[in-house]
């Protein structure tokens, strides 16, 4: 049974309608193809730049952590050989006291820190020397006015002031530099 021409003519027109009609819809769908993807590429940039961005903030906080551990690592170095330094120091000024009191100066050394005591108080006073423990005590004839003086009480006080030196370099506060 063939088709009538008319049947044919409705036909073709019917095949060439359906094949605009798809060649329609796949450019709609290949269009929405493209559509998605672009919104897919832009939010795949967008994370990228959010994970970049949060990254390099992280990268930065490390930074800065690490550099300030590596400063007060030097600084507590720097600090432990400037105290052994200061540990050597005083066990030499002990020693040389040690010497000192007994050699040839211990009588010069004494009187100097009468000396020392007298002009603290000022005129007249009373001056106590023990030589047994070093130590010398000056009095005002008033008793309002006292000084000691002794080596071993120097070199304490010194050694308190350096340590406290020290810690105020380490751990901050006024003069510390910190």
């Amino acid at each position: 049974m063939d088709a009538e021409p008319g049947q044919s003519a409705l036909l073709g027109a019917i095949e060439a309608r359906a094949e605009e009609e798809r060649a329609r819809l796949l450019a709609e769908a290949e269009a929405r193809v493209a559509q998605i993807l672009a919104g897919a590429d832009a939010e795949c940039e967008r994370l990228k730049a959010e994970a970049l961005a949060g990254l390099e903030r992280e990268l930065a906080v490390e930074q800065v952590r690490l550099l300030g551990e590596a400063r007060m690592h030097a600084r507590t170095e720097g600090l432990g050989r400037r105290r052994a330094i200061l540990e050597e120091a005083f066990w030499r000024a002990e020693e040389r006291i040690k010497r000192l009191r007994s050699g040839p100066g211990a009588k010069a050394a004494l009187a100097a820190l009468a000396e020392e005591a007298r002009a603290a108080v000022g005129e007249p006073c009373d001056v106590q020397v023990s030589a047994a423990d070093w130590k010398v005590t000056a009095v005002s004839e008033d008793g309002r006015r006292r000084a000691e003086n002794d080596l071993d009480g120097r070199l304490l006080r010194a050694r308190a002031a350096a340590e406290h030196g020290v810690a105020r370099r380490l751990f901050g506060g006024p003069g510390s530099g910190a």
